[in-house]
């Protein structure tokens, strides 16, 4: 420690150097200061920044869930017409298989056919080589050889049978030659229609494959969607987890400081709309989880107020949950409600029931403006149903 003597000249060297000090301390001051200021304001830009990047993650968010489902319609679509390909296809193949054995049985009947007539030409060029070499025979000649009226009425009986037979013979003939023409006119039209129906198969197995190539690409396209998918839900249920961690560490706290809030142990409805998830288990396309809450859906914008009254102890964003608010309500009770548009209260607020607290909106890992409400005891979800009348 300095003393100053009572000479004029160490008085003035010691308010030199306390001048000094204290100067050296409103600088010092000054720089941690300034020090704060720029750390704030980075920790400002920083948060700035992650807002900026949730922003723009939910409208990609958004857009992938529109792009699933034009996906999923396609693939609805593609998978019918694939089917109903590979269904005339079937049909095609029959049909030429049916029209191949009755090929093969027509060729058989004109085969015999053509063999009856083949030798039924040859008797009758027979009948007429005898004719010819006899001279032919007349009703005169015929009577002038028969011996007696009775012989000559048996010659002629048996001459009409043999020119009869003849006749039917000739009639025959005919008569196996038009089926022939017949028969080759059905096959002809069969060996068409085979011929069309191959060039229908070549145009289905085209199209077959050009669908079966897209449906390929579209299942590409949605494994990418169900990765997304999953890495969200993993995303939402880590958020509940930490959410129950940060609700037991504030009402531990609030415990231990003495801070009970006081709720009427029966709740209201949060926001008047339409249910459209309920507690527990969710199916989803591409796998499942566990939904803590339940999901009302009203249109945007549409007033949130507090089930019950209580104490905000938290306020803000919270990742999958977006924006969102945490009121306890005593008794290990709280409520929570999630991706909200706006937030009207801060921590440490104390609401009444049916206070406005939010609007309703579509933050965080959200397909479409709605609610997302929990009831929790000691940081647990549990089926906020029970709670509300």
């Amino acid at each position: 420690m300095l003393l100053c003597p009572h000479l004029e000249p160490p008085v003035f060297l010691c308010y030199y150097h306390y001048s000094m000090r204290f100067w050296t301390l409103v600088f010092v001051f000054l720089f941690l200061v300034n020090l704060g200021w720029a750390e704030k304001l980075e920790e400002q830009e920083k948060l700035r920044a992650v807002k900026e990047e949730l922003k723009e993650s939910r409208e990609k968010l958004k857009q992938t869930k529109q792009q699933q489902q034009e996906v999923l319609g396609k693939l609805v679509v593609i998978t019918h017409e694939l089917r109903q390909a590979h269904r005339q296809l079937l049909q095609a193949k029959e049909k030429i298989q049916k029209n191949e054995t009755q090929m093969g049985q027509l060729a058989q009947e004109i085969n015999q056919t053509e063999n009856r007539l083949s030798q039924k030409a040859k008797i009758l060029r027979n009948r007429i080589n005898e004719a010819y070499k006899s001279g032919g025979i007349n009703y005169l000649e015929l009577f002038f050889a028969s011996l007696s009226i009775s012989d000559f009425l048996n010659r002629m009986y048996f001459f009409e049978k043999v020119v009869a037979r003849d006749a039917q013979l000739v009639r025959e003939i005919k008569e196996d030659l038009q089926e022939v023409k017949t028969k080759r006119r059905a096959l002809s039209e069969r060996t068409r229609e085979i011929k069309e129906l191959a060039q229908v198969i070549e145009e289905q197995k085209k199209k077959a494959a050009e669908q079966a190539e897209e449906k390929k690409k579209l299942l590409e396209a949605l494994k990418e969607r169900e990765k997304e998918y999953k890495n969200k839900i993993a995303e939402l249920e880590k958020s509940s987890q930490e959410l129950e961690i940060l609700i037991q560490k504030k009402m531990a706290e609030r415990s231990r400081a003495g801070l009970v809030a006081h709720g009427s142990g029966v709740l209201i409805w949060p926001l008047q709309g339409r249910i459209t998830s309920r507690f527990g288990a969710i199916r989803r396309w591409g796998g499942g989880y566990r939904h803590t809450g339940i999901d009302i859906a009203a249109p945007y914008g549409s007033p949130i107020v507090a089930a019950d009254n209580g104490e905000v102890i938290f306020a803000g964003w919270w990742d999958g949950y977006g924006k969102a608010i945490v009121i306890d309500h005593g008794h290990g009770r709280s409520t929570v409600y999630a991706h909200l548009s706006r937030i009207y209260v801060q921590v440490g607020n104390a609401v009444a029931k049916g206070q406005t607290i939010g609007l309703e909106g579509s933050t965080g890992y959200s397909t479409g403006p709605h609610l997302h409400f929990e009831v929790r005891i000691n940081g647990v979800p549990v089926n906020p149903i029970r709670f509300l009348p």
